[in-house]
């Protein structure tokens, strides 16, 4: 049995693939998506400490993870790599290649968000397109400066912001777009001296935010993506993933 971790554009490419090749697996997600189970596919939702998902992979007869959960979910990544290699369970980290940095005065790169925070100025008016999480991070600056917040138009999200009392005027639901003249006009619209980002590569449409930025003289904050753990084994496209899967089956 295979365990995936998703809820991005490349959890669905792992269970499209799967499915395909009829190999049993758990799609696996934090929140509760739309997922439809078959004969081969079954689905689970809710976050899992250490002691949890070391019970559901002996309970589940896991063979192997493959990891296709959001750059980002760094709590994650180190739970599984953890428990992974207690177990010895080889994990297939599904990634997303990165874009080459962009050198350009309006472009800065950071590692945390309070590093970021030190970047803005006074009277600027802000673009977070870090999700819903980040609203508590950034709380200390939208408090008392001019901020809007992209964030997924789901009850969870809109819950989240509500808790920590952002306004709800500020609040832009939606997705990421390659759209490039969309993006634009979005910044024009609020107004937007600065955006904040994380390094998501083009699975985030990370080019079009850069160059909607450019193109409006907006300076543009984007945070690094965080260091994979080196227990996984790491892998770009649909091709080799099933290579790495067939060999791994195989043992």
């Amino acid at each position: 049995m295979i365990l995936v971790f998703g809820g991005t554009t490349e959890g669905k490419k792992v269970a499209n693939l799967l499915q395909e090749r009829a190999m049993p697996f758990v799609y696996s997600t934090k929140t509760n998506i739309t997922f439809e189970e078959t004969e081969v596919a079954s689905y689970r939702y809710g976050a899992l400490n250490e002691k949890q998902l070391e019970a559901y992979l002996i309970e589940k007869n896991i063979e192997i993870i493959i990891n296709a959960s959001h750059p980002f979910a760094e709590i994650l990544h180190q739970t599984i790599a953890k428990v992974a290699e207690k177990l010895q369970i080889p994990v297939i980290r599904f990634g997303r290649q990165l874009l080459s940095k962009t050198n350009h005065p309006l472009v800065s790169y950071v590692n945390t968000y309070h590093d970021a925070l030190k970047l803005l100025k006074s009277n600027q008016t802000l673009l977070a397109l870090t999700g819903v999480q980040s609203i508590k991070k950034l709380k200390p600056w939208w408090q008392t400066s001019t901020s809007y917040f992209r964030i997924l138009n789901r009850p969870e999200s809109l819950a989240i912001a509500k808790e920590s009392n952002f306004p709800e005027k500020q609040l832009i639901l939606g997705l990421p777009s390659a759209n490039l003249e969309e993006e634009i006009a979005l910044l024009k619209k609020c107004k937007i001296d600065v955006v904040l980002t994380k390094e998501t590569g083009n699975s985030g449409f990370l080019s079009t935010k850069i160059a909607a930025a450019l193109k409006t003289n907006a300076q543009i904050i984007i945070i690094n993506q965080p260091k994979i753990p080196s227990y996984f084994k790491m892998v770009y496209d649909v091709n080799e993933l099933e290579l790495v899967i067939s060999k791994k089956t195989q043992l």
